[in-house]
């Protein structure tokens, strides 16, 4: 009797100990990741600030988007390059500052404000950015959002109706 008791027993012991190796997901260190992602960020103004695009497209992932103001949505790193190249033609200044920051996992957001010249005329605004890490262990931006505070341009005048015969 015993020994059909010890019997009933051992798998209940040996799955406590089973499920006690495997490995505990780790608690994710939001500080170490937003310190990666200042080193990134500060690379980011760099290649802004000297119009290098092969920097500015760097730390976007090959399928990344931007969703820019006024303009469809910008798809793939072959694409994000061109809108840089537009986009960098125009800049003539450009600065940014975190807001807010936190990460889960192998996902990380920053929200910010940003301001800048571009073509002659002062801009600012606000940013989200979605970062994702690799499996190679980066991070990169899986999405990138930004728009303007200034007021919307004023729609041009109508055109006046024009009289029949």
């Amino acid at each position: 009797m015993k020994t059909f008791r010890l019997l009933g027993f051992s798998p209940v012991v040996l799955s406590c100990v089973l499920l006690s190796c495997q490995p505990q997901p780790q608690a994710t260190n939001v500080e170490e990741i937003k310190k990666a992602i200042e080193v990134l960020d500060a690379q980011q103004v760099q290649a802004f600030a000297s119009k290098d695009l092969d920097a500015m497209t760097a730390n976007y992932a090959p399928d990344a988007v931007i969703l820019a103001p006024n303009s469809p949505m910008v798809s793939g790193r072959d694409n994000i390059r061109s809108f840089f190249q537009e986009m960098s033609g125009m800049m003539d200044t450009f600065t940014f500052g975190l807001t807010r920051f936190d990460a889960s996992g192998d996902l990380a957001y920053e929200i910010g404000t940003y301001a800048g010249s571009f073509g002659g005329v002062a801009d600012k605004g606000k940013y989200a950015t979605v970062w994702k890490k690799q499996a190679d262990g980066k991070w990169m931006i899986v999405v990138d959002i930004f728009n303007t505070d200034l007021p919307a341009p004023a729609p041009p005048p109508a055109e006046p109706a024009k009289k029949g015969k």
